[in-house]
């Protein structure tokens, strides 16, 4: 009785898919683990509010924000320890692919890629 449905058809694209940046897709690496970056904002700290949260005790619980656009930028929240970005101690940056942020004494990769 006619040829089977295809397979898959209540496949939805991972959130964010296809918004905002002509289709770039953001995430951050943090200790190995691949956090999606979806949404205006995404928050980096302690607190199990965070949106990605880093177990380091020289992380607040607020750290920084990322904000994904043209360009990508990741502020400093008023943190206790601050940020590094790319080797510069600063309070607010510019995000690139492969950008390293350093919150504490953990290292986060910024990645994007179109897509």
């Amino acid at each position: 009785p006619g040829p089977p449905a295809p397979a898959g058809g209540n496949v939805r694209a991972f959130p964010g898919a296809g918004h905002g940046g002509a289709g770039m897709r953001r995430w951050v690496e943090v200790n190995g683990a691949r956090h999606q970056i979806t949404g205006s904002a995404c928050v980096l700290g302690r607190s199990t509010e965070a949106d990605v949260r880093i177990d380091d005790p020289g992380v607040s619980r607020k750290h920084a924000e990322i904000r994904p656009g043209t360009p990508s930028m990741v502020l400093d929240l008023g943190s206790t320890n601050g940020i590094v970005v790319d080797g510069q101690h600063t309070q607010r940056a510019t995000l690139r692919d492969g950008s390293r942020i350093v919150v504490g004494s953990t290292t986060i990769v910024y990645r994007q890629v179109e897509g």
